[in-house]
């Protein structure tokens, strides 16, 4: 039991690592300047300049990927450009409502998979039971 609660311990870091790499290559590969972006159109270039080094973008991209990583496992995920408030406060914010509906869909889940399960056990082999199992 322990071997395989390894396995899938080891497949969830994994898995995370590889999105995390994904999601921040695509992000490096789009085009455009997020300085830029923040600035406006009509920002000059001093100035966005020296956005982009405020906001660590004048660096390369694999030490941004790894302080970006170190705040993740520290828990601090910086400040939010358009909100300008910390990160961590904006999802906690979020959370106090997501929370909720999730478990309201999980117990709404259970409670149908409980009627499916029961109704096509009592019509076991018959044409409900296949269509219910189907579905």
């Amino acid at each position: 039991m322990s071997l395989f609660l390894f396995k899938r311990i080891a497949t969830l870091i994994a898995t995370l690592i590889g999105a995390s790499v994904i999601v921040f290559l695509v992000l490096e590969i789009l085009p455009g300047n997020a300085a830029q972006m923040l600035m406006g159109p009509d920002a000059s270039p001093d100035a966005v300049a020296a956005l982009a080094t405020k906001l660590g973008l004048d660096q390369p991209a694999w030490t941004r990927y790894w302080h970006w990583i170190a705040g993740l496992l520290t828990g601090n995920l910086g400040d939010s450009y358009a909100y300008s408030s910390p990160v961590i406060d904006l999802i906690l914010e979020r959370l106090a409502l997501t929370v909720p509906l999730a478990v309201l869909a999980m117990a709404l889940t259970v409670v149908i998979a409980l009627l499916v399960g029961v109704t096509a056990a009592a019509r076991h082999n018959k044409l409900g039971d296949v269509g219910l199992m189907g579905m």
